[in-house]
């Protein structure tokens, strides 16, 4: 019988097409950061994020084990890359 591997740190990637403002104007001064996404990456994040939501969901949120699970959205500014993880908030 075959072992079934889970994911160990991921919920899934997407990659964005651009920031605004530009990543070199970045300062830390600057309060919103807008990240554009293509249609198609933008499914891929929202996979990503119902897939951990559904994880979490399983979880005993009567417990403070449970109520204190949560998503984690990284922004990989060198890679232009966003993650999405599970962690504990």
């Amino acid at each position: 019988m075959a072992t079934i591997k889970t994911k160990k740190f991921s919920f899934g990637t997407s990659r964005y097409a651009k920031t605004s403002p530009a990543r070199s104007k970045l300062s830390p001064t600057t309060s919103i950061l807008n990240l554009y996404l293509t249609f198609e990456e933008a499914l891929k994040l929202n996979l990503s994020i119902d897939e951990c939501i559904r994880k979490l969901n399983t979880y005993n949120r009567g417990t403070s084990a449970g109520k204190s699970k949560g998503l984690n959205i990284a922004i990989h500014l060198d890679q232009e890359r966003i993650t999405i993880n599970e962690t504990t908030v």
